[in-house]
């Protein structure tokens, strides 16, 4: 393929053409590494509470695990939307169409500030959900705990994923990343003064983690918010904090954002079923297999960051009408994601048991966590391989596919083989993560055929009204 190719695009000026160039594997690089480092802070904000709370009792940490799946089983719903806002602001920016960023920017943030109410009243739901699964009752107190106060960053938090989507879509990802770093000290500093009770503050144990993060997140929106619309992209891209609602607007963004939002939810929702399997086993399993999903979220997050740079290239060269410079740089996505997630095994499979020990000093605990690391480092191949192709079918539109492909998988793979695994196989969290690494090997490989058949390319979005 040539370097570069030129193609006609809307905004220019007749018979003016716009130069595209195909992105190298240093572009790529260049974009999404801060992308990557910006995302990371997701999976830190997590891990900051497992350190601190972790230090509280594997009661606490077992909680903490209990009340994080469920705020994010919720949660990702509304975070399928809000980064589904690259496939329209992407593709408007590549038509070279400005003004309609806005106006989608404006839809998507009703959509962020309607998460409290809709996710508040699911979260009543967490005692019940967890006598149901037979969890440890002082588990579900904490884990209760945790989850009340946690649960009111979450407008906050879709806010601030909204914004960092809108520079993304613009093919800037290091403000966002800036600012996604400063919510994470800022909430390592308030984990610290809150759990513990230091500074003069007394001691709120599991209580403090919540309300730090939420604090942090508080921050974080403010900063993203008022540091956007008091430059120049309000004039450039007719932004405004909260515009009035466009149904026919919203309907075409809920045609395409929901089956992503439903994509990701099931998926969570799986591993909030699967981790009620391991939850029966005990709380020594309930607390190894948190900090195998926590460090995993750590390590692998750079995998997803790299599905959303996929969408990002995605919506941006299909806006320009250059489908196949879409699919070039998708491949060198591809090519580093590939390479990362297959050096990503080796800490897991060699060092396990030294990582958990940062969590821990439970030697049961510790064993079983190895046991685990193990697993994910033979999956994470095939797991980076299903994040970036969904995250390039999702920027060309493409979002029932792969929801219909994940919800099968999962309901026919994922849990059937995690539950019987776990009866059969010693230790019985190791059985349950066989199942998951199955799951994956199944997942990978079919999402990254239907991108190489090309049916996205069928596919028609309408930016705008």
């Amino acid at each position: 393929m040539e370097e570069a190719q030129t193609i006609s695009q809307g905004s220019a000026p007749a018979g003016q053409e716009i130069p595209v160039s195909v992105p190298s594997l240093a572009d790529v690089l260049r974009f999404s590494v801060p992308l990557a480092l910006g995302m990371l802070t997701m999976a830190l904000l997590s891990i900051v509470d497992a350190l601190f709370v972790g230090r509280l009792g594997i009661a606490h940490l077992g909680a903490l695990g209990m009340a994080g799946i469920f705020y994010f089983t919720g949660l990702v719903l509304f975070m399928g939307l809000m980064r589904n806002s690259i496939t329209f602001m992407a593709r408007a920016y590549g038509e070279g169409n400005p003004g309609r960023i806005g106006e989608m920017l404006a839809q998507y943030q009703w959509l962020a500030l309607l998460g409290l109410p809709i996710l508040g009243l699911a979260s009543l739901t967490f005692p019940w959900v967890m006598g149901w699964s037979g969890i440890d009752p002082t588990v579900t107190h904490f884990g209760k705990i945790y989850l009340y106060i946690r649960i009111w960053d979450i407008p906050l938090a879709l806010t601030l994923i909204l914004y960092a989507s809108l520079y993304q879509s613009l093919g800037n990802s290091r403000f966002p990343m800036l600012v996604q770093w400063s919510v994470l000290i800022l909430n390592v500093g308030l984990n610290y003064v809150l759990v513990f009770g230091k500074a003069g503050f007394p001691a709120l144990g599991i209580a403090g983690a919540a309300l730090g993060t939420v604090i942090a997140q508080i921050c974080g929106a403010i900063l993203i918010v008022g540091a956007t619309h008091l430059g120049d992209l309000p004039a450039r891209y007719r932004l405004r904090v909260l515009g009035r609602p466009r149904w026919r607007l919203m309907r075409q963004v809920l045609a395409v954002g929901i089956p992503q939002g439903l994509g990701d939810f099931v998926e969570i929702a799986s591993f909030m079923g699967f981790f009620l399997i391991v939850g029966r086993l005990g709380q020594a399993p309930l607390a190894a297999n948190h900090i195998g999903v926590q460090t995993t979220h750590l390590l692998f997050i750079p995998g997803f960051a790299l599905g959303i740079a996929a969408s990002s290239y995605m919506g941006r060269f299909i806006g320009a009408g250059a489908p196949d410079v879409a699919l070039h740089a998708v491949r060198q996505v591809l090519k580093i994601g590939v390479i990362y997630m297959g050096l990503l095994g080796i800490p897991l499979w060699f060092f396990g048991g030294l990582i958990a020990t940062a969590f821990t000093d439970d030697p049961q605990v510790i064993a079983l966590a190895a046991a685990i690391f193990k697993i994910m480092a033979i999956y994470q191949v095939f797991d980076g391989m299903g994040m970036i192709a969904r995250g390039a079918l999702n920027g060309a539109g493409d979002t029932r596919y792969p929801t219909a492909a994940l919800t099968l998988a999962a309901l026919l793979v994922f849990l059937p083989a995690a539950w019987a695994l776990s009866l059969w196989v010693q230790p019985g969290v190791a059985g349950a993560w066989i199942g998951a690494l199955i799951y994956f090997v199944v997942l990978g490989p079919t999402l990254l055929l239907r991108l190489e058949r090309g049916a996205w390319r069928k596919i028609r979005i309408k930016v705008g009204v």
